[in-house]
Parts: C-alpha cells; sequence; structure tokens
C-alpha cells in the first residue's frame, strides 16, 4: 500500500483527509485482538483504507505513524459517545461515517464505502 505524506512527523487525521478513508479500532481495556490484515490487503488498498487499533500497541496496515499523545487525545474524544469497543470509519472528506460497537466488520464496511457516491465514482475510473 503506498501513500504520498512526504516526511511529515506528527501525522494528523486531517493530514490524510482527501487521500485515505480511515477505519479506526478502539478495543476495550484489556482486550488487544490480532487482525488478519494480510487477507485484507487487496480490499483495503483498493478503496484507500488506513486501519488503526489503537490499545496499547498500535497495529496498522501502513507505516503512518502519529504521536502517542495525538492518539490517546483521539482516543478520548472519539470514544465519549460509545463505550470503549468501538470502530469508527472516517471517510475521504475527514466526517464519521460509522460509529459501531465491537470488531471492525469488514464486510459491511466494504458494502458501506462502494455505496459512497465518491467510492462510486472511484469505480467507474476503474472500468
Amino acid at each position: 500500500m503506498s501513500f504520498i505524506l512526504g516526511e511529515k512527523e506528527n501525522l494528523t487525521l486531517e493530514d490524510l483527509r482527501w487521500k485515505n478513508r480511515i477505519v479506526i479500532y478502539f478495543p476495550a481495556k484489556h482486550h488487544y485482538p490480532q487482525f488478519d490484515l494480510k487477507s485484507l490487503e487487496d480490499e483495503l488498498s483498493e478503496r484507500k483504507i488506513i486501519f488503526l487499533s489503537i490499545p496499547e500497541h498500535i497495529q496498522s496496515n501502513t507505516a503512518v505513524s502519529f504521536d502517542k499523545n495525538y492518539l490517546n487525545a483521539l482516543r478520548e474524544k472519539l470514544t465519549s459517545s460509545i463505550a470503549e469497543g468501538n470502530w469508527i470509519l472516517i471517510g475521504l472528506d475527514g466526517g464519521i461515517k460509522l460509529n459501531k460497537k465491537g470488531e471492525p466488520d469488514w464486510d459491511y464496511i466494504f458494502r458501506t464505502i462502494d455505496s459512497m457516491p465518491m467510492r462510486q465514482l472511484e469505480i467507474k475510473r476503474i472500468k
């Protein structure tokens, strides 16, 4: 998966706006699932998805890195409306498209993205 972000350190979600969709998973405390991202690599890449699981140790499908303090602030901000143990889909425009409890449901995420107008344009350009 390739990302054109330059050499900027301390990335924020705003830096990824209009470049990538983002799925962030905030596991419940003391629950650290491992995801088989290799098996999802083609689907994630095709849809320009960066996945971040943010427990104590970050798991991602990319080398993009964020400042730990920024991630902690992000966790507090995005888990306040739902208890920990949720995932969020952020669209290319930076808006929250889904906020669901539990582990990421990749089929649901892919179907949701594929139904979005911007994704429909991407699909038409590919054909």
